[in-house]
Order: structure tokens, then sequence, then C-alpha cells
């Protein structure tokens, strides 16, 4: 957790901060690139948050690694004091990120729906959502916000026959190079090969995904921290009774 006595630095600790850093950003990422072009920074706080204790995990271990290097008791237990300043921290953003979650869930679909309805706009001005909508449904194999039926428009001349018209986008990859896009989508269609699952499910389910890591690696953080705790306060007792020793001597 910290440097070796006599020895030279362990990174463990840098490493967390690094792997904290990058969970969090990860996190951040995921919510930004899926919730379109008008999602609010809801959600976007605690990965903040995390990313700072990353960056105090650092400069924290740096500290206790001088402390450790110059033998000093003193600022072994400054450094004991700031781990634990460190969890109580982690464990607050914890309980806030928790509470925010169901809030962070319902902001994503509205905006995911809203930009959904601009993505089927045939107006140029509407294109930066038609090209989100097509990054999400080509990276994870998905169609519409339930479903290829959100894309459902009715037939021309039929009354009340509505045909189910997705994009390429929701079609598997076709790496013909004879075949333009619009035969390609042709094709697609009349083979009814466009995927089946709604975006919404997969979106959430992934912003789960990451959130259950940033969770795991806040939790694992903890227990370790308390084991640097631990050993800071070892090494603390054992510089103190070697200064001992050695004035008795």
């Amino acid at each position: 957790m910290f440097c070796g006595q006599r020895g030279s630095p362990k990174p463990v600790a840098l490493i967390f901060g690094i792997v904290l850093i990058a969970t969090a950003c990860v996190d951040m990422g995921m919510i930004q690139g899926f919730t379109g072009m008008e999602m609010e920074a809801t959600g976007h706080e605690t990965d903040a948050v995390l990313i700072a204790v990353g960056v105090l995990i650092i400069v924290v271990a740096a500290f206790g690694c001088f402390g450790a290097w110059k033998e000093s008791p003193k600022l072994l237990y400054i450094f004991v004091g700031c781990l634990i300043l460190i969890i109580l921290l982690e464990l607050s953003v914890g309980i806030a990120a928790a509470a925010l979650r169901p809030q962070i869930e319902g902001s994503l679909k509205a905006n995911l729906r809203g930009s959904f309805i601009k993505n089927k706009s045939p107006s140029e001005e509407d294109s930066l959502y038609k090209d989100f909508w097509d990054r999400i449904q080509s990276n994870l194999e998905c169609c519409g916000i339930r479903g290829p039926e959100d894309y459902q428009t009715a037939n021309r001349g039929v009354a009340d026959l509505l045909v189910v018209n997705p994009s390429l986008s929701c079609c598997p990859p076709d790496n013909s190079e004879n075949k333009n896009d619009e035969t390609k989508r042709a094709e697609c269609l009349s083979a009814r090969v466009y995927y089946m699952e709604g975006c919404e499910n997969k979106v959430l389910n992934t912003i789960h995904s990451a959130g259950l890591t940033v969770i795991v690696c806040g939790i694992l953080f903890c227990f370790l921290e308390v084991a640097g705790i631990v050993l800071a306060l070892w090494l603390a007792h054992t510089i103190k009774t070697q200064g001992k020793s050695r004035d008795t001597a």
C-alpha cells in the first residue's frame, strides 16, 4: 500500500487510484454516450467525485511512501487519517450513487425516447440523432426503443395497415461490396433478419454493468485501504519501538 521502510516504492496504491479513475471515467462515458444530445449532467457528479478520490488516493499513497521512507511515525499516522477520510468519502459516494441511480435511469429513458423520435424525422436538422441511433443499434445489436415495431409506418394506400420499416443499422452487418445500402436494407427487411430486441433494455443493462464494476472496485478498495491502515500502524509502531531500542542501547 505504501513504500517499504527502506525499499523502493510499491505501486499498488498508485494502481488502485488509476483503476478507480479509469472505472469512473468508463461509467461516465457510458452514461454520456447513451444519452443522446440533450442529456442533463445528472449522474456525472458521483463519477466525478470518484475520479477526485482516485487522484486523492495517488497523492495520499505518495505521502505514505514519503512517511515510510523518512521512518516518521507522525507522517504515517497522518497517512492513516487520510485513508480513513478516503474510506468515508467512498462510502458516502456509494450511498449517493445508489440513491441517484433510479433518477439517472429515468432521465436516460426520457432522453433516449426523445432522441428516437427525432431520429425518425426526415429533417436534416435531426441528422445527428440518426447518426447517434445508428451507432447505438449497430454497437448493441438492437432496434428501436422496445423493438423494431417502433419503426412501424403506415402503408401507403392501405388503411390501418402498419409496416415495420427499420433503418439499416438494425440489420446485421453485410460486407457485400456489390450492394448499396438500400439493397442491403431491402434484403434484410424481406428476410426479417433485423435485430428484434429493443435498445432501451440493452442500454440500461450496459449502464448497470458499468455501475456494478465501479461498486465492486469501491468495495475492494475499501478492504485494501483498511489493510493499508493496519500495515501503516504496524510500521509506525515498529519504527517507534526500534527508536526506543536505539535510545536505550
